[in-house]
């Protein structure tokens, strides 16, 4: 009887251990006609986004708010109509009564009309800018966020597999106590291994939910909806390009620094405009003139404006230089915060790499040895059972590291994404 129950417990303990080693889900969901699909990879969930975020819908329409206004940028002011009625006394006759009819329009000069123009252009590509920034800023969210919900998912899978095999190792010490053959404390400590997992179940499942609320909430949907089992998070690229080449990118394409660059050359349309409010403007008006008893008359008038207030203008030229400077400064303060955020980004992807490396090709093989052989050692009557579960759960950690740690490089990963502009 002994020699029976430590074959069953052995096989039993084999068949699960063989099942976690390979990485086959032992729990297979059918999916009903009306089951969610959303959430079942991450690409789906980025093309919900464009459409249901509404942080990425307001930037859309701050620039179309722009756009709107830079079309009519440089546009002529709308012209004046005057009627004038003057009467004049005359010493002799009636009186005369004259009618002024005219109409004006004020013409900018010196170029003005066209800075006006390139400064509402520069102020479409930097709202552009920010649009594309808001969406990379989602994306990276939504991929973080999706590691998580895959990972969670992964390691539930896991977590169920190992809780499956202590309930079956609890139930043979319990057998094997109460038959005589085992003793209190491996019943016990069997019993005490199921309850740590189911611990641990709670606490993935936690996760997932987490997890889920957060998707749910940057596509704008209630928090509780359901989402579709992930498929699997992506892979870590193989490799990646040095930090030279992805500041290099970063330059050319990250939608923060174009956003940057725009304003400054919007700033400075206008400063060269403040700088221009000394010229006058000119004003242009025609006009007729009705008598009582004579003829219609035409009137013809060139105006402008004397530019004798000052301060104001210096205090806009002070004002439009500040902007100015202040934009550059704010553009290189990005550009320093990318270049961190880049090397940041690139050694914290590079480490899980390395990492998840080495929990492939020794720690798990190893681990899963060792299970292995206390697991025989055990069948033979010649381990612990104890020793048998210290070596299920070192490897069901290192599983559950390997998982966390590829979390940290799909974040890393996102941020490189975000930051370069696009796809590695």
């Amino acid at each position: 009887m002994t020699r029976y129950l430590h074959a069953r417990t052995a096989t039993a303990v084999a068949a699960l251990a063989l099942m976690l080693a390979s990485g086959t889900r032992a729990d297979t969901t059918i999916p009903t006609p009306d089951a969610p699909t959303l959430g079942a990879d991450l690409d789906g969930l980025l093309d919900a986004a464009r459409h249901l975020n509404p942080s990425l819908q307001a930037a859309a329409l701050e620039t179309a708010a722009a756009d709107a206004e830079a079309s009519a940028a440089g546009a002529l002011d709308d012209p004046t109509f005057r009627v004038n009625s003057d009467e004049v006394d005359r010493t002799s006759g009636p009186r005369i009564n004259k009618t002024y009819i005219t109409v004006e329009q004020e013409f900018p000069l010196w170029g003005k009309r066209d800075l006006r123009r390139s400064a509402a252009l520069a102020a479409v590509d930097a709202a552009r800018g920010r649009e594309r920034a808001v969406g990379l800023e989602l994306a990276e969210r939504i991929k973080g966020t999706y590691a998580l919900y895959a990972a969670a998912s992964a390691a539930l899978a896991v977590n169920g597999d190992v809780l499956r095999l202590d309930r079956q190792i609890a139930k043979n010490a319990a057998d094997r106590y109460g038959q005589g053959l085992g003793s209190q404390v491996d019943a016990l400590t069997a019993a005490a291994d199921v309850a740590r997992t189911e611990v641990e179940n709670a606490r993935l499942t936690a996760d997932r939910s987490a997890a889920a609320a957060r998707l749910n909430a940057l596509l704008a949907r209630p928090a509780d909806t359901a989402l579709a089992v992930p498929t699997g998070g992506r892979p870590l690229p193989a490799s990646t390009p040095p930090l030279t080449a992805l500041a290099d990118r970063a330059l050319a394409d990250n939608p923060r620094l174009a956003a940057g660059l725009a304003e400054v050359r919007g700033a400075e349309d206008e400063r060269r405009l403040a700088a221009k409010a000394w010229y006058p403007d000119l004003t242009l008006a025609v006009g007729a003139i009705q008598r009582d008893n004579g003829p219609t008359g035409y009137t013809a008038t060139v105006g402008f404006k004397i530019p004798l207030q000052a301060e104001p203008k210096r205090a806009k030229e002070r004002q439009a230089v500040a902007k100015a400077n202040a934009t550059r400064q704010s553009l290189a303060a990005t550009a320093a915060d990318i270049e961190g955020d880049l090397a940041e980004a690139l050694a914290a992807l590079n480490a899980a790499r390395q990492q998840a490396g080495v929990y492939r090709a020794q720690l798990l093989p190893d681990l899963g040895g060792a299970h292995e052989a206390a697991l025989a050692a055990y069948g033979r009557g010649q381990g612990s059972l104890t020793a048998v579960l210290e070596a299920e759960h070192r490897l069901h950690q290192a599983r559950l590291d390997l998982l966390r740690i590829e979390v940290e490089g799909q974040k890393a990963l996102a941020a490189l994404e975000r930051l370069v502009g696009g796809p590695l």
